[in-house]
């Protein structure tokens, strides 16, 4: 996590680029064409692919972004250049996060706009057009949805957890999966199809414990800060450590949720 000692400059900092994230995440959403979904871009896996408004959604967030500072480089999912995730400075950005909810009408997908900076998310927005919700974290600044505070849940039980998960095809088949123990342990289980969504709903404490085996980095960049500077803990599934910015398989929760479940999910299996 970010250390303590970050400046009250920095910090003031950090805030602006959060809401500039935030600005930027609501002006490009909301003028997203909902009928755009002609697919340009098939991916690897099963129905992964970016249509036309991922690319102009991408287009225009990188043109707003360069605009306050062409220095900073971005790191965007359609068109991601090896060796930027290393640079001092970086946007981390998702276009549309939950594409193929958005090609199928539903609701559920976002904007995820994230700052890095010395290998630590410093500020962040996801903004999701068709429910109205903005949710907007810098670092030591607390996190907000629609300009009010939020903060995790304070289920500390398993077995009473409300958690959403996304993990690796055909886990549903294996007895002893990740999927059939969560299922088996929660009070219930959810996919909604955005990373982005599920962490900032556990963020504001809509669900209680969030779990992905599969992450890119612009999936978790921004929420992973919105959730910690919400009160929750993201760790590492593969080091049982703090996760960093651009880790692939975390679970994240109030701390004392999210540490019983990566006991119980930290083992590998096949």
């Amino acid at each position: 996590m970010p250390e303590a000692t970050t400046s009250p400059r920095d910090r003031a900092r950090y805030a602006e680029l959060a809401r500039l994230a935030a600005e930027t995440a609501v002006a490009v959403g909301n003028a997203i064409a909902v009928s755009d979904t002609a697919i340009v871009t098939r991916k690897r896996g099963r129905a992964n692919f970016a249509t036309a408004a991922d690319h102009a959604a991408e287009k225009a967030i990188m043109a707003r972004l360069s605009a306050h500072d062409p220095r900073v480089p971005i790191l965007a999912e359609e068109s991601a250049r090896k060796g930027i995730s290393t640079a001092e400075r970086l946007w981390v950005v998702d276009p549309i996060d939950g594409t193929l909810n958005f090609s199928r009408g539903l609701p559920f997908y976002c904007v995820l706009i994230g700052y890095v900076e010395d290998g630590i998310a410093r500020a962040g927005a996801v903004h999701a057009p068709r429910t109205g919700e903005t949710f907007v974290a810098s670092e030591g600044a607390g996190a907000t949805l629609n300009g009010e505070p939020i903060e995790v849940s304070r289920v500390v039980r398993l077995p009473e957890a409300f958690a959403v998960a996304s993990l690796r095809f055909g886990e549903t088949k294996k007895k002893d999966s990740r999927f059939a123990i969560l299922n088996a342990t929660c009070a219930r289980l959810r996919v909604i199809g955005s990373a982005g969504l599920e962490i900032s709903y556990v963020a504001m404490g809509r669900f209680d414990l969030f779990v992905h085996s599969a992450l890119s980095p612009w999936d978790i960049a921004a929420p992973a800060l919105i959730a910690r500077e919400a009160g929750a803990a993201v760790i590492s599934l593969k080091t049982g450590k703090d996760a960093a910015w651009n880790e692939r398989q975390v679970v994240i929760a109030n701390p004392r949720l999210a540490k019983d479940a990566v006991k119980l999910l930290a083992k590998p299996r096949m």
